[in-house]
């Protein structure tokens, strides 16, 4: 199940989102995310959070469609996004694509980033995505498709990443180690092929597909 989530760090580029659209099931806003679903014509199938970082027309923009709003007190233990996690999860979801996730703020966005963890572990695929990067967690194989010359870093989430083998890539890797402390070698690798392949025996690593 594929459930898009809107959270409310600035988008300013609304282009890059309507390649990871096609086949959703489900589109979940948490708080302020609202303005980009409403900026992009989309009606969510649920509304998350607290508002207090809502205009107040969006609000009764959506609460006049009747669509399902859960409403949570300021004060709490979860993020927004994070409320908007859980509901995706408990809809089923496998395949989660996280928009308005990076932001000016890098305590979200550090956290959003290490939430990708937690979802892998429960078996769902989800990446964070901008108009300048998407990314995601692995820890065995991942495929990617793209143009001759797009940037792709790699880097260590665990303290050691061991195995590392990357192929269609201008600096390719064959059974490398990467650790938390200092190796970084897989910074801005470039796609050498249309179709390449990162693979990892051990840890979690980062892979992040960038533009400048």
């Amino acid at each position: 199940m594929k459930v898009i989530l809107f959270a409310g760090a600035e988008i300013r580029d609304y282009s890059f989102c309507e390649s990871y659209m096609d086949g959703v099931d489900a589109v979940i806003c948490c708080d302020a995310g609202m303005r980009h679903a409403k900026a992009l014509g989309i009606d969510p199938d649920y509304i998350v959070g607290d508002f207090d970082s809502t205009a107040s027309e969006v609000l009764e923009y959506y609460k006049a469609k009747n669509i399902p709003i859960r409403q949570f007190p300021t004060r709490k233990n979860e993020t927004d996004m994070e409320l908007g996690i859980i509901l995706a999860l408990e809809l089923g979801a496998t395949d989660l694509v996280l928009f308005g996730g990076i932001g000016d703020r890098f305590d979200h966005t550090l956290a959003n980033a290490h939430y990708l963890l937690s979802l892998l572990k429960k078996g769902v695929r989800a990446r964070l995505v901008d108009d300048k990067n998407c990314v995601e967690v692995i820890d065995q194989h991942l495929t990617l498709h793209g143009k001759v010359g797009d940037l792709v870093s790699t880097l260590p989430l665990s303290m050691e990443v061991t195995g590392i083998t990357l192929q269609g890539f201008s600096y390719p890797l064959t059974d490398a180690t990467l650790t938390l402390d200092g190796d970084y070698i897989a910074v801005s690798n470039v796609l050498a092929e249309e179709t390449a392949t990162i693979d990892i025996k051990s840890g979690y690593l980062y892979v992040i597909r960038s533009r400048d």
